[in-house]
């Protein structure tokens, strides 16, 4: 979604309980669903475990996998984080007048290789221009930056950062271990966004 600037930070969040699970997944399941390395040249670095996530690219009805329910009890605290930040605000009230609650339309864990790149790139198709991109480092370090547009950032781990997934975007990831994000696409129904090109969006 097109944001004011390039990243906003959303809150801290204490990843003791969800840090000990994911570290706990299995090389088995990481490398079990190739779909989106395979699908998109940019993300050929990564491994990808899908929560929430439909492959139709839906912005409505989203599948939420097995694996989500197995981590439903260290995942709801980080939704419940979200939402509050999201939903208190004044515009979400004034939605919530006429629209349906805010939801994930998506939610996976992503890891990127040891010394593996994300090119820079600018994500496209309607539900990823009508969506909060929202980003829970896990695991991570230094020496790994996050570029959007003209910033660049070395995110820490627990902090909670929308970014502007309609600006360039990509990472570096310099260091000699794993980056683990996970990655969330919230909607907040009736939201109206002009995109980069001034064109009107209805979420």
């Amino acid at each position: 979604m097109n944001i004011k600037g390039d990243f906003i930070k959303i809150d801290d969040f204490d990843i003791t309980d969800i840090k000990a699970r994911v570290l706990d997944i299995s090389e088995d399941i990481w490398n079990a669903d190739a779909f989106r390395q395979k699908t998109f040249e940019v993300h050929k670095h990564t491994q990808t475990i899908k929560l929430i996530m439909d492959e139709d690219g839906r912005h409505t009805g989203p599948t939420l996998h097995p694996i989500y329910h197995e981590l439903e009890n260290v995942i709801t605290p980080v939704e419940n984080c979200i939402r509050r930040n999201y939903n208190n605000t004044l515009k979400a009230k004034k939605l919530r007048k006429k629209n349906p609650a805010g939801y994930f339309i998506r939610m996976i864990l992503v890891r990127l290789n040891a010394k593996g790149i994300i090119p820079k790139h600018v994500d496209t198709g309607e539900t990823l221009m009508k969506c909060h991109r929202i980003h829970l480092p896990i695991i991570t370090n230094e020496k790994n930056i996050f570029s959007v547009g003209e910033s660049s950032k070395a995110l820490k781990a627990g902090e909670i950062w929308e970014i502007n997934n309609r600006h360039e975007h990509g990472v570096v990831n310099s260091s000699d271990e794993g980056r683990i994000h996970l990655i969330m696409d919230y909607v907040l129904p009736g939201e109206k966004v002009k995109d980069t090109d001034g064109s009107n969006l209805t979420c």
